[in-house]
C-alpha cells in the first residue's frame, strides 16, 4: 500500500510539474524576447573614431579623395577631433591643395592646445612639411625648432630632416648639413636623411661623400621608389664624372628599373642613349 501510495505522490507531483511547464517556459521565452528586442546603445564618439580610422587608413594607402571624404563624415559626427583635421589636412596637401591643408592643420592646432599632445606634435610637424611645399622657409624652420627642443617629442630626426630641407632651399647649406648630421645622430638608419644629405654633397661636389649618403639611401626600403630612383641617378652622375663608365650604366639602369615611370628613369634613358 506504501508502494501505491508512494507512486501516486510521484505521479500528482509530476502532472503538476507539467502543468506549470508552460507557464515557466513561457516566462523564460519572454525573457529571451526582451533580451534580443533591446537595442544596444552606440557611442556616438567611438562611431565617429571608427569612421576616422577609417579615413585615416585611406590616407595612408594613397587614396586620397576617399580619405577626405571620410573624415568629412568622421568631423560631422565629433568635430571635437584633432586627428581628423590632421588628416583632412595631410590629405589636402598630398593633393596639392595647400589653403585647404593650412586651415585643417590650425584647425587640428586650435581643438588640441596641448603643445605636447601626439596628435598636436603630429599636426606641427605636417604644418611644417607644407610651409615647405610652399616655399615658406622662415616659417617652416620656426615650427621644426619647438618640436626640436620639445623633450617630449620622440621622433626629433624628423622635425631635424624637415628644417635641414628649409635651410637647403633657402641656401644655408652648412645649417642644412649640421641638421641632417643631427638627425642621424638620433637615428643613423633615416634613410632620408642620408638621401638629403647626399644630395647635398653632390650639389657641393663633394663625391666620395655624396656617394657614401646615396649609396646607403638607395640601399632603404624605407625610402619612396622615386627618391631611390634620383638616388640612383645621381650616383651614375658621380660615376661618369670618376671616369667609371660600368659603374654609371649600372646605376642608370637601376634608377629606370626601380621606378620605370618617373621622372628619374626618363632622365636615366637619356643618359644611356650617351653611354651605349
Amino acid at each position: 500500500m506504501a508502494g501505491i501510495f508512494e507512486g501516486k505522490r510521484l505521479r500528482g507531483g509530476f502532472r503538476r510539474l507539467l502543468a506549470a511547464f508552460p507557464a515557466l517556459f513561457m516566462l523564460g521565452l519572454t525573457g529571451c524576447w526582451t533580451t534580443v528586442s533591446s537595442e544596444p546603445q552606440v557611442d556616438p564618439v567611438s562611431l565617429a573614431a571608427a569612421v576616422r580610422d577609417v579615413g585615416l587608413d585611406q590616407l595612408r594607402q594613397g587614396n586620397y579623395s576617399m580619405a577626405i571624404r571620410k573624415l568629412q563624415q568622421a568631423e560631422l559626427k565629433n568635430p571635437s577631433d584633432p586627428l581628423v583635421y590632421y588628416g583632412l589636412g595631410e590629405a589636402y596637401r598630398r593633393k596639392g591643395l595647400l589653403n585647404e591643408a593650412e586651415l585643417n592643420l590650425l584647425k587640428s592646432l586650435e581643438v588640441s592646445p596641448d603643445s605636447q599632445a601626439p596628435s598636436h606634435q603630429l599636426a606641427v610637424l605636417t604644418l611644417a612639411t607644407l610651409y615647405l611645399q610652399g616655399e615658406r622657409y622662415d616659417e617652416t624652420e620656426a615650427l621644426c625648432d619647438i618640436l626640436i627642443v620639445d623633450p617630449t617629442y620622440d621622433r626629433p630626426w624628423e622635425a631635424l630632416n624637415v628644417r635641414g630641407w628649409a635651410q637647403y632651399k633657402s641656401g644655408q647649406f652648412e645649417k642644412a648639413r649640421a641638421s641632417y648630421l643631427e638627425a642621424l645622430s638620433f637615428r643613423s638608419d633615416y634613410a632620408v636623411a642620408h638621401f638629403n644629405l647626399g644630395i647635398l654633397d653632390h650639389g657641393q661636389q663633394r663625391w666620395p661623400d655624396a656617394l657614401r649618403e646615396l649609396q646607403v639611401a638607395a640601399k632603404s626600403k624605407d625610402l619612396a621608389p622615386s627618391a631611390r630612383s634620383e638616388a640612383h641617378f645621381l650616383m651614375a652622375e658621380i660615376y661618369m664624372i670618376q671616369g667609371r663608365r660600368s659603374d654609371a650604366i649600372r646605376s642608370f639602369g637601376l634608377s629606370i628599373e626601380i621606378a620605370p615611370d618617373g621622372e628619374w628613369a626618363e632622365k636615366s634613358r637619356s643618359k644611356l642613349e650617351i653611354l651605349l
